[in-house]
């Protein structure tokens, strides 16, 4: 159940999948045909709502016919920024990177999966934090390389 470093026999790109995936006949997460795809153009989102009081960040595909902005609208979310990046590895970077550091400063999960069905852990209390400052967290980011580890091919 150890994720390691592997390189995809098919598209030559790197991933970290578990044996398990492997043995299942899951591909590589670069060559699935469905979800997201981390190799094409995506965007980091930031939308709000009204109602509940919340904010969120997350990411999309940049050029999907099903569209997750739209699927959030129709439950009363607002698309407040987009931030098109290369690819979607970049867009989770940048993602999981916010959402790091503001759970290491106290913020928690705001909305419950009832509430936020698809992307509940992503929300926040938009009275401590504002799609403003998630903006300008995105927009202030900066793409560091992670160190290497040991290769693997599957």
């Amino acid at each position: 159940m150890t994720p390691w470093r592997c390189r995809c026999t098919t598209c030559g790109r790197t991933s970290t999948p578990t044996l398990a995936k492997i043995r299942s006949g899951r591909r590589c997460k670069y060559c699935a045909r469905h979800g997201f795809d981390r190799a094409a153009p995506a965007r980091v989102c930031v939308i709000t709502h009204a109602q509940h009081g919340a904010v969120k960040i997350g990411v999309a595909g940049a050029l999907q016919r099903n569209d997750r902005i739209a699927q959030h609208r129709r439950l009363g979310w607002t698309l407040f920024y987009e931030h098109h990046v290369p690819t979607g590895d970049d867009a989770l970077s940048v993602e999981q990177s916010i959402l790091r550091r503001l759970r290491a400063a106290g913020h928690d999960v705001f909305l419950t999966p009832v509430q936020m069905p698809n992307g509940s852990t992503e929300t926040f209390d938009a009275s401590r934090v504002t799609a403003a400052q998630l903006r300008d967290a995105i927009r202030a980011h900066q793409t560091t390389p992670a160190p290497p580890e040991p290769l693997t091919l599957f």
